[in-house]
């Protein structure tokens, strides 16, 4: 059972380490502004078709707000337990991936969720999670408040963007 569980948070690991993006397209900006918010866009987390297994949220965070905030967690229905991790790689390249914590944003700071870097680990998930499955985040901040979006399930395939998106 032990061997287990560190097999699948190793393969979690692996997964959340590559270097990849979600199809976006797009150029990312983030500016602070009076009467401005934080928002969550970009969302999605990856396909896993084993409900013992883990998966991955990635998204993108603007402060747009005048004030800084910090986040303290996510939640979301497709997971009992979610953490917020980053990946890091030491000088020999050795991937490893750690809880963060809180993360505090600077008015129109612009923070990526992505594999290979900050990302939102879905342990203990409540069913299996299929492409194309649509769930919600829940981001929340040290102050009570929320923010929500919803996020759709890639597949390997997709998330690598040799969907042709």
């Amino acid at each position: 059972m032990r061997a287990t569980t560190a097999l699948i948070a190793l393969l979690a690991l692996a997964a959340c380490a590559e270097r990849t993006s979600a199809p976006t397209g797009k150029t990312l900006s983030c500016e602070a502004r009076e009467g401005g918010a934080v928002t969550l866009s970009g969302a999605w987390l990856r396909e896993q078709k084993d409900a013992s297994g883990m998966s991955a949220a990635y998204f993108t965070l603007c402060n747009g707000s005048m004030s800084e905030v910090t986040i303290a967690g996510l939640s979301t229905p497709a997971a009992r337990l979610v953490e917020l991790h980053e990946t890091t790689r030491d000088a020999n390249g050795v991937a490893s991936m750690a809880p963060v914590g809180e993360i505090a944003l600077k008015p129109g700071e612009l923070v990526q969720f992505e594999p290979g870097g900050k990302h939102a680990m879905l342990m203990s998930l409540s069913a299996p999670i299929i492409a194309g499955d649509r769930t919600n985040l829940v981001l929340q901040f040290a102050d009570g408040s929320t923010v929500s979006a919803e996020a759709v399930a890639k597949s390997a395939a997709e998330a690598a963007g040799r969907d042709g998106h």
